[in-house]
């Protein structure tokens, strides 16, 4: 592998210097030295040495957003930790060190989960440009016709993203590590859990590289990449908790589905007590295949990630360059067949009609149109939609898991089925905050790079027009998506209604507050509507940040890393701030409250236990209810209206200057 006449002369000097007494010395030298020095030489132009790996990670090591976003990392790892060791005990005066060992280990594995989900829906992010940036900045047909080979070209554009990635796992091991002194974690657990985010973006990476050079990948497919990767997220532990555990190999042990999904490998060794793998005695029957497979779930794992990365860099290594120059031979020779046999090949739709704004019909039907874009949305929503009816059967029929708590003390039926819900629809509230910013920060910012913003600004479409039928658009494009938590709540609350009616045992749930006990349905009727009146516009509000930074980044990824870091904060601070406002406050609090997605979520499936006298006079606290839902939703619905005009006012200026900048 010699690229150009100037490496080919020192690689030819240093072979002969070292192979030379080796030839002389006996048979096989020559051939064994030089296999050597040509693999070593080979090696280091593939990675270290790699011109695309240096241009990538030198360009983004010098740049002062990719520090900040370093920063901001380690500093939000730091407010985790802490705040998780104040809920769990772990801070205070009159801390053993039991209590302690036991916060420890509460704080690492709720940071390792979020970790990895983190790592699994941020990768897309950093991955999906991973060639197809060459394509956008003209680049990638001369790169095709240097002396660079295919696997410096896929590996390079590989590991230049993924490197940034590591970087961020790597700089939150010290912060794991202080973890050990409280005790409670085991040293395996705190590398197992690095190494499964690291496997996990690793094949989010070969994934995005294989999309990229099919030429059906890049940031038009980033929407419908991260909706399947979060649908398998959930979808996988959903049936594993609701479905599998209740037939395990072993009692409390893992399954078939274990090593194939990144939270349940990772489960396996932070909640042994309830979840561990088989031993090998337990396995006398299987095969060795078999034993080795359920005995060794992170071993399985690492094995299955690495042989599906490589093979899937190894099919990119050998089209990368077919494909870059357009179609196939064999491919050209079908279609000519085809047309000769009368069979049309050219590509035709019916025509369709467009919306007075033309801007919002754009980006509502042409949005997330190619293949991974639509099985990636109709999958969420279909598994979400499923997930709830099955998670309802179950717990209907009784065949829920059985959860217990760190005293060994068996949990109810109806708190499992909460935690279950509780947990299904905080992913699918994730999900959808993650996409609605993923394509709110990308539609100006994409439009940009691809120049066809100036084409837009020369037609008579206004800022107004422009703005309005984004946010319009995209809304539109993610009403479906937002069915789903809705969906899944209106089943509760019907099943409640209809067994509150019929008579059925699990339909109404004992609650107890404040020594106080009393029986009421297992959901408010109003629950869907109490979460869908302030999740509209919150999703508004969340697609004019991303927008805004849109219009004001050049690329993509900032325009991410800014709205994503601004819309953390704030739902962090009205997260903690609404929670305990709700539990003390009585009318005040739930209004605060309600301006979080996720803990109002959680105040409207267990009211009667989170909000200071629902359980005495539920009539007021209801109202009080639908009202901090009504003022959150006018609240966003504001915001969103302030952010528009401001945007609107300051777009011509804002679109010339970075004009200019370029």
């Amino acid at each position: 592998m010699v690229f150009g006449e100037d490496a080919s002369i020192p690689l030819l000097t240093v072979c002969l210097q070292n192979t030379l007494p080796g030839f002389l010395g006996g048979a096989g030298g020559f051939g064994y030295n030089f296999f050597m020095q040509w693999m070593i030489y080979w090696f280091w132009q593939l990675i270290p040495a790699n011109p695309i790996l240096m241009r990538i990670v030198q360009g983004g090591s010098r740049r002062v957003r990719h520090l900040w976003v370093r920063m901001g990392y380690v500093g939000i790892m730091v407010m985790i930790v802490l705040l998780a060791l104040a809920s769990g005990g772990g801070i205070g005066q009159n801390v053993s060190m039991t209590t302690l060992a036991k916060a420890g280990a509460h704080v690492f594995a709720q940071i390792a989960y979020g970790q990895v989900i983190l790592i699994c829906l941020l990768s897309p992010l950093f991955m999906a440009g991973a060639i197809s940036a060459e394509q956008q900045g003209k680049t990638f047909d001369i790169m095709l016709t240097t002396p660079l080979s295919n696997l410096q070209i896929v590996f390079g554009s590989l590991l230049g993203r993924l490197y940034f990635v590591l970087a961020l796992l790597a700089s939150g091991l010290p912060l794991f590590s202080v973890l050990l002194i409280f005790g409670g974690v085991p040293i395996s657990a705190v590398f197992v859990s690095f190494a499964t985010a690291a496997l996990s973006a690793m094949v989010m990476g070969a994934v995005a590289v294989t999309l990229s050079v099919m030429r059906i990948g890049g940031r038009k497919a980033v929407v419908g990449f991260v909706i399947g990767v979060a649908g398998y997220l959930i979808a996988g532990y959903m049936i594993d908790v609701s479905i599998l555990r209740n037939f395990p190999v072993v009692p409390n042990g893992t399954n078939y589905l274990t090593p194939l999904h990144p939270l349940l490998v990772l489960e396996s060794y932070l909640n042994q007590a309830n979840y561990h793998a088989p031993a090998a005695e337990d396995l006398a029957g299987y095969s060795s295949l078999t034993r080795f497979y359920l005995s060794q779930p992170f071993g399985v794992f690492t094995i299955l990630t690495t042989l599906l990365s490589f093979s899937l860099l190894t099919f990119c290594s050998l089209w990368v360059r077919v494909i870059g120059q357009g179609e196939s031979q064999w491919f050209y020779k079908l279609k000519k067949k085809l047309r000769f046999a009368g069979v049309k090949t050219e590509r035709s739709r019916a025509p369709r009609q467009v919306w007075s704004n033309p801007i919002a019909w754009r980006e509502a039907a042409t949005r997330g149109k190619v293949a991974t874009g639509i099985v990636g949305k109709w999958a969420f929503v279909i598994i979400g939609w499923l997930a709830g009816a099955v998670l309802l059967w179950l717990y209907h029929s009784k065949r829920l898991p059985t959860l217990s708590t760190a005293g060994g003390v068996g949990l109810p039926l109806h708190i499992v089925f909460r935690n279950i819900l509780v947990t299904l629809l905080i992913l699918e509230l994730a999900v959808i905050t993650l996409v609605a910013l993923y394509m709110s920060a990308s539609c100006v910012s994409r439009e940009r790079e691809d120049r066809t913003l100036d084409l837009i600004l020369s037609t008579p479409v206004t800022p107004k027009l422009y703005i309005w039928g984004k946010l319009r658009g995209l809304v539109s494009f993610l009403s479906m998506m937002i069915t789903v938590p809705l969906a899944t709540l209106a089943m509760v609350s019907l099943y409640a209604w209809v067994g509150t009616k019929n008579q059925w045992p699990l339909a109404v749930v004992s609650y107890s507050a404040s020594s106080k006990t009393a029986s009421y349905p297992l959901m408010l009727p109003e629950a869907a509507l109490l979460l869908g009146l302030m999740l509209v516009p919150f999703i508004g509000f969340c697609v004019m940040v991303g927008m805004g930074w849109s219009v004001k980044s050049k690329g993509v990824l900032g325009a991410v890393i800014g709205a994503g870091g601004i819309l953390f904060a704030i739902l962090m601070v009205l997260g903690l701030c609404g929670y305990n406002a709700a539990a003390n406050i009585p009318v005040i609090g739930l209004m605060i409250n309600s301006f979080s997605p996720v803990t109002h979520l959680l105040v409207v499936i267990n009211p009667y236990e989170t909000i200071t006298g629902m359980l005495d006079q539920p009539g007021p606290g209801r109202w009080n209810l639908i009202f901090g839902a009504c003022i959150a939703a006018a609240g966003y619905s504001i915001m969103v209206y302030i952010l528009l005009l401001n945007m609107v006012r300051n777009f011509d200026h804002t679109v010339r200057q970075l004009s200019g900048n370029g």
